[in-house]
């Protein structure tokens, strides 16, 4: 007996299938009854028909909302604080912020205050914590991407995010500019204790270049849903992939210990600091000729030189500096439009 899904291709579907643990599922572990090895395939095939692919973080670009909500079963999310110094990861409780390096597995705990009679899911979406970039889709940097693990299966590669629970659906088109995300059953928890635990890897860096991370500050978004894709609680937390997670997490610290309450304005000081002039030479426009394959790339590297040219307009913007920083500016903007026509 064979199944066909509409959702995945069948390369992608085989590997789901073959890593199917049917202990997460209340039903199977009720039911006393030998189920046949077909039983047992079109358990699991049902399965991965009931991921919700529909929900409101259904690979559109969207702006997420990261508002947390407890929803009407009480869902809760923990990351474990490690003890010792040996730990890959740490943890800040007063920035919300978990600190790791790439590919060191770091766990997290979910709960629920009451269980539904029905099936829930766990999505796991990575975003921009940044308003100026959270539209847009974080995607593994080119490196690490095509230069990762040989047994990772292609649909996985785009994905920052890894999760090691074999029933986890990867979700979302790189190649359709779509947002990437992941969906894990919700297990019922073992005796004895009211969580479940989930373990997580990153597989690229914050200091990633374009079009990786590239220095911008993410949050990974845990959402509960039901088969239909309908929000039933929601939770968020910062996160930076580094490779020294302790040192920057105590700068952080200290760097947001004098910072006014949130949801105060503070006027900026544009005076404080010292500046190192720009020498002559930085100034001279350059006409470099690279080549670049396919649409998607050209874009993606005008948008970084946009962003570059972007923040050295606002670090020189009493200085004679900037109008050299505008023309090119200008020019990459309309390379940009012309590009989309």
């Amino acid at each position: 007996m064979s199944f066909q899904s509409d959702l995945l291709c069948q390369e992608d579907q085989n590997y789901l299938l073959d890593n199917v643990d049917l202990n997460l599922f209340s039903d199977l572990q009720s039911n006393e009854e030998t189920l046949s090895m077909d039983e047992i395939q079109e358990h699991k095939f049902n399965i991965l028909k009931n991921i919700p692919t529909n929900g409101e973080y259904n690979g559109a670009k969207t702006i997420l909302c990261n508002e947390e909500y407890n929803g009407p079963f009480g869902f809760e999310v923990d990351v474990l604080r490690p003890n010792g110094s040996k730990n890959s990861w740490v943890y800040s409780s007063l920035l919300n912020k978990v600190y790791m390096d790439m590919k060191c597995p770091f766990p997290v705990d979910f709960r629920v205050t009451t269980r539904p009679p029905f099936h829930l899911f766990i999505r796991i979406t990575t975003t921009y914590s940044s308003p100026q970039f959270a539209q847009e889709c974080v995607y593994r940097c080119p490196n690490h991407e095509f230069n990762g693990s040989p047994n990772e299966p292609l649909h996985m590669k785009p994905h920052v995010i890894k999760c090691n629970n074999p029933d986890t659906v990867y979700l979302g088109d790189k190649t359709q500019g779509e947002r990437l995300s992941l969906c894990i059953p919700f297990a019922y928890p073992q005796t004895g204790t009211d969580n479940v635990r989930e373990m997580f890897e990153f597989l690229c860096k914050n200091s990633c270049p374009s079009p990786g991370m590239n220095r911008r500050a993410i949050e990974v978004i845990f959402t509960l849903e039901d088969a239909n894709g309908e929000t039933l609680g929601r939770k968020a937390l910062n996160v930076r992939v580094c490779s020294c997670p302790k040192r920057d997490k105590e700068k952080d610290e200290k760097d947001n210990s004098g910072k006014p309450p949130q949801g105060k304005k503070r006027k900026m000081d544009k005076t404080g600091g010292k500046r190192v002039p720009v020498a002559p030479n930085d100034l001279q426009e350059t006409i470099l000729k690279i080549p670049v394959i396919g649409k998607h790339n050209k874009d993606q590297i005008l948008k970084y030189v946009q962003d570059l040219y972007s923040g050295e307009i606002l670090r020189h913007e009493n200085d004679a500096e900037a109008e050299h920083y505008k023309r090119a500016f200008n020019k990459i903007t309309a390379m940009i439009k012309e590009s989309s026509e």
